[in-house]
């Protein structure tokens, strides 16, 4: 029995191969996967932005039903919500398994992103037994030291697909979160005011997030009047157009609408330098800013010191996320009251990869979601 994957050969090559049916170990999990989504990062790889070892089976954004476990599989992953069982609907986080003895291990243990020795579904080399490391795959092998996750039966596949995405969005939002003390105007809390650049999927899981936690005035740029419009229906106030407005005059409709002081918190989620030195210039003084849009290297923009100091400002990069971001993105999926289902622009099959790579980051397309097991 084979199991039929999408490979990424090189970049700008992708390929679509059989791989023996995988055996399951003590310590892994078998899953048949349901849905998997396009992240712009699998689009960077595909365009060679990349530093991997190819051939890479791609997809970190996935959806599955657990088909087999072995004997050890419960104690040797991170499995939350209670024991798992064949038929069991789950997401996985990409990262499997900090290795506890580097120095960020031992220091900084509550950001495990940061250790360098970790794996990552989706990024690691297809040529590594069992070589189903990634999503786009009929079959998964989650090893152990997996952090799986049950999806609960109140959230939708179509929603659940956006797990890992949501888990960037909502902790870029919470980054910017105060220390308990909101009325002192330190962060983010209830009735700030926020402006989110760029519209791309984490830009707009981000406006929704803020809606559902209370975020007073959400203000929303881009240069597509199409995401702008969705992001009014994730819960954008006030939307801004890139190309119908210069730079000086949408500083001055932001300060318009935030009495003359700007926003509390910028969120900058277009991957584009100028966006990151337009949201400082953006955030009130002792404001914060939180960069998420830049997990590749897009280039540089000049920046003034000076105004770092002078605005007395926080800059908070956002580095992917701790696995128990997932549970806070499944009850976001679950309990948010914004048309998620909007960001999903359209499914397609396996064979289709290399398409749904292209069309990936065009200004009409947010989400594309692939499954595996389709045929057509």
């Amino acid at each position: 029995m084979n199991n039929v994957t999408a490979a990424t050969l090189a970049p700008g090559k992708v390929e679509i191969r059989k791989f023996p049916h995988p055996e399951v170990g003590p310590g892994d999990v078998l899953i048949q996967i349901q849905s998997v989504g396009i992240c712009g990062s699998d689009k960077h790889m595909f365009l060679g932005h990349a530093s991997l070892q190819f051939p890479v089976v791609p997809g970190h954004e996935l959806v599955g039903n657990v088909v087999a476990l072995g004997d050890d599989a419960q104690a040797q992953s991170n499995i939350i919500s209670g024991p798992l069982a064949p038929g069991d609907r789950v997401t996985v986080t990409p990262s499997r398994g900090s290795c506890g003895r580097c120095w960020y291990c031992r220091h900084v243990p509550h950001k495990p992103a940061l250790c360098p020795n970790r794996k990552v579904y989706g990024f690691m080399p297809a040529n590594h037994p069992p070589g189903l490391h990634g999503g786009l795959a009929e079959f998964m092998l989650a090893g152990p030291g997996s952090n799986i996750f049950r999806i609960p039966d109140e959230v939708s596949t179509a929603r659940a697909v956006m797990t890992e995405p949501a888990a960037v969005a909502t902790r870029a939002v919470e980054r910017a979160m105060g220390t308990g003390v909101p009325h002192i105007g330190e962060g983010l809390g209830i009735g700030k005011r926020v402006a989110v650049l760029g519209c791309g999927p984490i830009g707009l899981l981000a406006i929704a997030a803020l809606r559902h936690i209370g975020a007073d005035t959400i203000i929303a740029t881009d240069a597509s009047s199409k995401r702008l419009k969705i992001a009014q229906a994730m819960g954008a106030d006030v939307t801004i157009n890139l190309t119908e407005v210069d730079a000086e005059q949408r500083l001055e409709a932001v300060q318009t609408v935030t009495n003359g002081v700007g926003p509390d918190v910028a969120i900058e989620s277009a991957g584009t330098p100028a966006a990151f030195a337009e949201g400082l210039a953006m955030i009130r003084r002792g404001g914060r800013l939180v960069e998420v849009g830049h997990y590749f290297e897009n280039g540089t923009t000049p920046l003034s010191p000076h105004t770092i100091c002078h605005k007395d400002v926080d800059i908070l990069g956002v580095w992917a996320y701790p696995p128990i971001q997932f549970e806070t993105a499944l009850s976001f999926l679950h309990r948010s009251s914004a048309p998620l289902e909007k960001l999903l622009s359209e499914s397609i099959p396996l064979a289709k990869l290399e398409h749904g790579l292209e069309m990936t980051g065009r200004e009409d397309v947010l989400k594309v979601v692939v499954e595996p097991c389709r045929t057509t």
